[in-house]
This record gives C-alpha cells, structure tokens and sequence, in this order.
C-alpha cells in the first residue's frame, strides 16, 4: 500500500507560468513514483525538492512510525552538524578533516564513531537535527549512529543545508561539504546517479545495512546541471537483498531526472 503521497508549496518567486509546469510535474512525479513502487518489494520513503520551482514531492509506501534507519547516510548529517559549528570560516580542524574524508569517500565506520562523539553523540545529533526542523528523526541511542531513525522528508533538510544557501551552514561550510562529497568512490556512487546523464553533478552519500532479517538501502543526492537543480532522498527497507534496495532507488531515481523540468 502506498501510505503518504504529498506535494509542498512553491517558492513565493514562481512565475504563474513556473507555477503551472511545476504543479504539472509534481503531480505527475508522485504518481510515476505510485505506480512503480506498488510493483516493488519492501518499505519505501523518497522525497525530492526541486530548486528551480520550489516544490517538494513525498511518497511512502508502508509507512513506519519509528521512522527509517539511515544506515551510513547518517554520514552526511554528521558532516553538516560538525560544519554547523564552524561559523563563516567553515573550516573543520585538520583532525576532523583527516576523519571526515573516509568518513565520505569510502564510507569509513571508526571515522565516522570518532565525529559522531565530536558532534556531541545522541544528545548533540538531536539538537542540529530539531535546530533544522527535522520532527522526524532521532539519533541512534548508545553510539549506535547507524540506527538513527529519519524519513526522507526530513532529510531534504540537511541536503538543502548542505546544497543551497540558508542559515544552518555558510558558504565556505557548504563548500567544504561539497568537496567532500566529490570524493565519494565510483563503487558507491549507485542509486541516485541513475538516469542522470553524464556531465550532470551528483553529489552522493548512500547507506547499506543489513537489518532485521533484510536490507536497509538508502541514497541521499544533490543532482544539479542541464538545467536542472533538486535534492532527493530514498530510504527502503526490507528488501531481500541489497541489490533490490539498489534497483528500487535506481528505478525512482530515473522517474526524477526525466520528469523534472529544466529551468
């Protein structure tokens, strides 16, 4: 059952003409997304918010009220909380820089641990993640990170955070951010990548977990070029394997690029 279809505002600056093509597109996005994911297997949440029409698109299918596991997509939201903190310069120390790059690039689990406890652990995620508005989503208890739970609602908000101008980081921290994530190696780049046609910018962070008698596959991206500029998350679970987690994201991902206008 696909539990939650949702569309959110535009930005007040849409042009009537925007207006229109935008409210064309989301609606046309969310039921793409409907039809493909009541063919798929497991638990579903995808969430994209478009840049240049200021509209956000949700779907879930199976709705869970404990929220969904980030596995090592929690990676990014540690990143922003530790560049949260670093105020104009956006400048993590050069300890935090030496754990940050594999904590992004190869996904490294001890580096992630170490900033997750300079982050300020439970207690520390909580507080960027409500200083964000994030209602949904609570930090793994016990340095247990991998098990924060979130939707892919809530984590349009660290990906606009991290992606677009705004109050929670500067533009030296959003760079430092983006830097980081162009590292990312070629063998994690799968999931939101698909579809997008070379050339394109994808900065990338998925998670992969095996959990609870399945998979928890999740990707997080900044997708921007030709024209184009969103922010998108997926978060599943219960997949058999994860290649299937990987195939269902690779498939929504498709649907977003191709029916996303272009500015």
């Amino acid at each position: 059952m696909i539990a939650v279809v949702g569309v959110v505002g535009a930005s007040s600056l849409t042009s009537p003409a925007s207006a229109a093509t935008s409210s064309s597109f989301t609606s046309a996005l969310a039921s793409k997304w409907r039809s493909y994911l009541a063919a798929r297997p497991g638990s579903v949440s995808v969430a994209l918010y478009d840049r240049n029409t200021g509209k956000t698109v949700y779907v879930t299918k199976s709705l869970r009220s404990a929220g969904w596991e980030t596995a090592s997509t929690v990676k990014l939201d540690i990143l922003a909380a530790l560049l949260a903190k670093t105020g104009q310069s956006g400048k993590l120390t050069a300890a935090q820089q030496k754990l940050a790059k594999p904590m992004i690039s190869v996904s490294d689990n001890a580096s992630a641990s170490a900033l997750w406890n300079q982050a300020g652990g439970q207690g520390g995620m909580n507080t960027f993640f409500r200083r964000l508005g994030m209602t949904a989503s609570a930090a793994g208890p016990g340095g247990k990170w991998g098990l924060t739970r979130t939707t892919a609602y809530d984590q349009l908000k660290v990906l606009r955070a991290v992606s677009y101008p705004g109050s929670a980081l500067s533009a030296s921290a959003r760079a430092t951010a983006t830097a980081l994530l162009d590292t990312v190696v070629s063998s994690q780049r799968w999931g939101l990548t698909a579809g997008v046609p070379a050339g394109v910018a994808v900065q990338i962070k998925n998670g992969w977990l095996p959990y609870d008698g399945g998979w928890v596959v999740n990707s997080l991206a900044h997708v921007h070029g030709a024209g184009k500029d969103y922010v998108m998350a997926v978060y599943t679970r219960d997949s058999v394997t994860e290649s299937t987690g990987i195939t269902t994201i690779s498939g929504l991902s498709r649907l977003a690029w191709s029916t996303v206008p272009a500015a």
